[in-house]
């Protein structure tokens, strides 16, 4: 069967599955526009997502007895914590951010995230960019339509509470009935999660290398360990990402920092941003970086003991002689992609690991490229026009 074979059955699947055969009856968390950004943190950390819908009260409603149950509600955007986080940067001088001393940005960021955390969410300069809504007849459109007109160009671009909203991919999408309330989420995780399932009908594409594709040779920024994890957001923030890997002296990926290794920040949490970021990931998963604690590299001004149990580790030798995966140095267990896999491998290896993005790296383990949900999306649409 040639590749023309196989993207005409690709496309019949894009075109022929209907988006209410991908929805699925879910607990929902939807947030009022008068939540204050400290009680959203806590409900996003609680139920461990990313984001929330926004949704306000109807017009001539009092917004002390509205509720997210209120019929007639108006549905506003999402927030997620890339809003968050982004918005408190703004909060910040450049000097604190880039030259402070660790002990410094630590004062300053616990202060700032103190008043930061009692704003309402319809109060941040910066919310609304990575979801749009549909009213519930939309379920009628087709996974295609879906991809293309809702996660891949959406038209949605207006600003929220007078914020900002830039014009970008969304990797999710929200239905509302007539009544305006909030009946189902879907993500760009559905659809590849449904593609996986799917993946017999993938054909050419799904044989096609991360080489042959394009996604082996692509920059990938990065950041050293000793880079404060203030820093790494502001850099992400800067170039519109959601990650950035964190190489060694040689450029061999040691870890991923993103904006979901912090799904379980809470505003009382914001001065450990002034950590450096290896640290802050070996803090995120319960372990001590494995660069200082075994004398390799000291990232933090604050010596490291001598004595502390993964020193002792390393000295006697026996973290030589065994096989670390990548990204234990941070307590990370990286899943990574070669040149050589194949589309239906990388899809594999998102889904069944539940993750986001994907570094490609090569024999030294230096990333050469990084494939992500949304490069997913767009190859399928690319191979079933």
């Amino acid at each position: 069967m040639g590749d023309k074979e196989f993207d005409s059955e690709l496309r019949k699947l894009t075109t022929g599955t209907k988006l209410s055969t991908l929805l699925r009856e879910r607990p929902l968390v939807v947030l009022k526009q008068e939540t204050t950004v400290e009680l959203a943190l806590q409900t996003l950390a609680g139920r461990k997502i990313l984001s929330a819908p926004v949704v306000g009260p109807p017009e001539g409603v009092d917004p002390s007895t509205f509720t997210t149950n209120t019929a007639g509600q108006d549905v506003v955007c999402f927030v997620d914590i890339r809003d968050i986080l982004v918005s408190f940067l703004k909060e910040l001088d450049d000097d604190i951010v880039h030259k402070a001393k660790m002990l410094k940005r630590m004062q300053v960021l616990e202060e700032k995230g103190t008043d930061f955390a009692t704003r309402p969410l319809r109060s941040l300069p910066v919310i609304g960019g990575d979801g749009t809504f549909f009213q519930n007849r939309a379920a009628a459109m087709t996974l295609h339509e879906l991809i293309h007109d809702a996660f891949l160009y959406s038209q949605e671009t207006k600003a929220i509470f007078g914020g900002s909203a830039t014009h970008r991919v969304v990797h999710r999408v929200a239905l509302f009935d007539k009544e305006s309330k909030i009946t189902h989420i879907i993500s760009q995780s559905d659809i590849a999660s449904f593609l996986y399932e799917h993946r017999q009908l993938l054909g050419g594409l799904g044989h096609k290398t991360a080489k042959e594709l394009g996604w082996a040779n692509l920059p990938v920024i990065t950041v050293r360990p000793d880079t404060a994890a203030i820093e790494a957001l502001t850099l992400m923030a800067d170039k519109g990402i959601a990650g950035v890997g964190v190489v060694s002296e040689e450029g061999a990926l040691i870890g991923n920092f993103s904006f979901s290794d912090l799904r379980a920040m809470c505003a009382e949490h914001f001065s450990s941003m002034a950590l450096p970021v290896a640290e802050f990931l070996a803090l995120e998963h319960g372990t001590e970086y494995w660069g200082a604690a075994a004398g390799v590299k000291q990232t933090s001004e604050e010596p490291v003991s001598p004595v502390s149990p993964a020193a002792r580790f390393a000295a006697n030798g026996e973290l030589r002689q065994r096989l670390p995966s990548v990204g234990h140095k941070v307590g990370q267990a990286l899943v990574l992609a070669t040149p050589n896999d194949t589309f239906a491998q990388i899809l594999e290896k998102l889904v069944t690991r539940h993750l986001h993005r994907l570094y490609v790296v090569d024999e030294m383990t230096r990333p050469v490229g990084i494939v992500t949900l949304t490069d997913i999306l767009r190859k399928v649409m690319q191979q079933s026009r």
